[in-house]
């Protein structure tokens, strides 16, 4: 047994590495699918009305679908008819980790070799970065086709420094 300090609650954390790497990378991947989740709803939002009473409303309905209901909303709009038809592809492999991927290779069966916890990590880890990179294409996507007057902090690729980006229709209106 570990103890993981993180701010002031200590946390005992028990199993081999093997299994603490796969809970980190399986816990990773959940927080890239959520964000891009979650990006995808609030821009549906904003889509879907001005005013905070809509906003709100909205927001809780959008939130309540699935991913592939997400996709059908995202349908709707003209302007995001392709990125819908590359989100199919993000849900299939969204669908496999959410519902089968412990299960896939070893019919749920413990693991017992450091290769299989290895394989499950490496298989996380690249689940994970396929959600990041989803998201931020999403991201970029709508700045530059939405609708919407938005600013957004975003890295820059050179410096890797936090800047503020105008939407492209924000830029219009101006």
């Amino acid at each position: 047994m570990r103890d993981l300090l993180v701010g002031t609650v200590r946390y005992r954390i028990s199993g081999s590495d093997h299994e603490v790497a796969l809970a980190h990378a399986i816990g990773l991947a959940f927080i890239e699918l959520q964000e891009l989740e979650f990006s995808i709803i609030s821009y549906l939002t904003n889509l879907a009305g001005d005013d905070t009473a809509s906003y709100d409303s909205s927001f809780d309905v959008f939130a309540s679908k699935t991913f592939g209901n997400l996709i059908r909303e995202m349908e709707k709009h003209e302007f995001l008819k392709s990125l819908a038809n590359n989100m199919t592809i993000v849900k299939k492999r969204r669908d496999f980790f959410v519902h089968k991927f412990l299960f896939h290779r070893y019919g749920g069966v413990e693991l017992t070799t450091g290769e299989d916890y290895q394989n499950l990590v490496r298989d996380a880890i690249g689940l994970g970065n396929l959600f990041a990179r989803t998201r931020t294409e999403f991201h970029d996507f709508m700045l530059q086709h939405a609708p919407l007057v938005m600013f957004a902090a975003k890295r820059d690729s050179r410096t890797r420094n936090l800047i503020i980006v105008e939407s492209e229709f924000a830029k219009t209106k101006a």
